[in-house]
């Protein structure tokens, strides 16, 4: 899909998917390393749209970095970072090129990726270029869909290849340490995600060397 395909879904008062955080990445923000009792993480949320979830991290504390390619989406994050009365970078990007950018570069303590959707050569390329820039204590945290979410109608993407399998995860992150967890689950994000929910869940964490 391209960003103006999701330029025209955005284009509404209202947020897509909600402006409430993901549940998972509530669940996992704890695994999050602060870097002192007052600063938190630098954070990097791929894909995050509208901003919800990025918006949330900065409220936890943490310095957060967003990326999304809809300009309109990005906007809408600023916004909703401002009545939140915090403050977040956010890039319009494609993300082939984003992860070469400099925005995307140094240690992160956490690696966000919730309903992100890719191609399987740019779910590999972002995967690749982003491992080894976890801190040593940093987690990366994603949620997605499965091949069984298409026959739900609940949300997500109808192409079977954009949706995650346990062996999908793990080839994308090899570098990785990955906890990958699959259920089902009632989401409840704004009116694009509503219903019960085919998902994976992965937390992911540098392998000791």
């Amino acid at each position: 899909m391209t960003a103006e395909h999701w330029d025209a879904r955005y284009d509404d008062p209202r947020y897509l998917f909600g402006e409430r955080p993901n549940d998972f990445l509530v669940e996992a923000e704890v695994m999050i390393p602060r870097r002192s009792r007052e600063e938190g993480g630098r954070v990097l949320v791929l894909a995050d749209g509208e901003g919800r979830n990025g918006v949330w991290l900065a409220k936890r504390g943490h310095r957060v970095t967003t990326v999304d390619f809809s300009a309109v989406a990005v906007g809408k994050a600023l916004a909703l970072a401002q009545r939140a009365g915090v403050t977040i970078e956010a890039h319009v990007a494609d993300l082939a090129d984003f992860v070469d950018s400099d925005a995307a570069s140094g240690e992160w303590d956490a690696l966000v990726l919730i309903f992100v959707h890719l191609p399987e050569g740019l779910r590999r390329t972002v995967a690749r270029a982003l491992s080894p820039r976890l801190s040593e204590r940093g987690v990366m945290i994603l949620e997605g869909f499965t091949p069984a979410q298409v026959s739900m109608g609940t949300g997500g993407p109808s192409d079977e290849s954009l949706l995650y399998t346990r062996e999908r995860v793990l080839a994308d992150w090899p570098e990785l340490h990955l906890d990958v967890r699959l259920t089902e689950r009632r989401v409840f994000e704004g009116p694009g995600h509503r219903g019960l929910s085919s998902v994976v869940q992965v937390l992911g964490r540098r392998r000791p060397s």
